[in-house]
């Protein structure tokens, strides 16, 4: 909650987006609509409800819409970032994985899904971690060497790949030949 809070406050206060390369559309979209279809929904309700639960109803309304886009706030404003040293792929508020820059040696487009949600190792392949919001994947982080990721109660991973979901994989791979390593040996 702290993460869609700051998110949806810096919004507000216009602050301007961190540059990154940006993730989770999909479920960004969804939310929106959600978000829109409650507050047209919440008027014909709230008439039909006694008037002394009304305040209550438009308390919880407006609580619900505020998480909505809080939450479509955190993903925006939380893009994958990499620079020199390190590539961090991030969810929003789910957590994230840190890569570090020498490893990563390229990226390819999957299609894939992967049960749960924020980083989480991949079932029935031992070297593959998946990071995202959602189920949906479309792109594969190549490591070499391998990366120990941490992911908590799940354990520890050597993780030779990395599946993530991106608005734009040419973004990220822009940005990966932009901050190549100097060294790759």
């Amino acid at each position: 909650m702290k993460v869609w809070a700051g998110s949806l406050a810096a919004v507000v206060r216009r602050r301007p987006p961190v540059p990154g390369s940006r993730h989770s559309a999909g479920m960004r979209q969804v939310v929106l609509v959600l978000v829109g279809m409650e507050i047209v929904l919440a008027f014909p309700l709230s008439s039909m409800l006694p008037p002394a639960v009304r305040p209550v109803h438009a308390a919880f309304e407006l609580l619900l819409v505020l998480a909505g886009l809080g939450l479509v706030a955190a993903l925006v404003r939380h893009p994958h970032e990499v620079d020199g040293e390190r590539v961090v792929l991030r969810t929003g508020f789910l957590g994230d994985v840190t890569l570090p820059r020498s490893s990563v040696r390229s990226t390819s487009p999957v299609i894939r899904t992967v049960p749960g949600r924020g980083p989480r190792a991949v079932p029935g392949e031992p070297g593959a971690v998946a990071c995202s919001v959602d189920s949906a994947l479309n792109v594969a982080v190549h490591l070499d060497p391998p990366v120990r990721l941490a992911l908590g109660p799940a354990g520890s991973v050597d993780a030779s790949t990395v599946y993530a979901s991106v608005d734009s994989r040419l973004t990220l791979v822009e940005a990966l030949r932009r901050m190549d390593p100097p060294d790759r040996s």
